[in-house]
């Protein structure tokens, strides 16, 4: 019985120590899209954006600093007499094509800071079997009627 529990213990820990945890630290920035309904004592609101983002800082060995991502994402955004939020998903592809996604929740205020927290789910290539929780903050502004936002995100990741 305690080769069975040693051999148990030892492929257990094999499996561990190929497991990869680390930190990254991207930014990103983009315009967005909000078509808004205003249903009197709350608004509801329907974001769509495409963001362009570089890992500024990266401590992982499939993702490297430097490295160029893209993500189309879609969101749903509740405002009324408690405040407001907004929610989604996005599908971010690097430059070589591997993707992963990410659920975002956040506050929302056109014209400030909304911090907000996301967690992110590996689907092809490289990022097969991460995953990764963030905070990260909303910076947002409108110029001639275009809105303009841009996202400091710092994670803890794990393959």
């Amino acid at each position: 019985m305690k080769k069975v529990a040693l051999l148990s213990l030892t492929f257990i820990c094999s499996f561990s120590a190929l497991a990869e945890t680390g930190s990254l630290e991207t930014i990103s920035s983009g315009t967005y899209q909000i078509t808004t309904n205003d249903f009197g004592d709350s608004k509801s609101s329907v974001i769509v954006t495409k963001l362009a983002g570089i890992v500024t800082k990266s401590d992982l060995s499939f993702i490297k600093t430097g490295a160029l991502i893209v993500s189309e994402c879609g969101g749903a955004s509740t405002s009324d007499s408690k405040g407001s939020k907004v929610e989604g998903t996005c599908l971010s592809t690097d430059a070589d094509g591997d993707k992963y996604k990410i659920n975002f929740s956040r506050s929302n205020t056109i014209g400030g800071s909304n911090p907000g927290t996301q967690t992110w789910v590996g689907l092809t290539g490289k990022y097969v079997g991460m995953t990764a929780t963030c905070t990260y903050e909303n910076k947002s502004q409108v110029i001639s009627a275009v809105i303009y936002g841009s996202n400091l995100n710092k994670c803890t990741v794990t393959k």
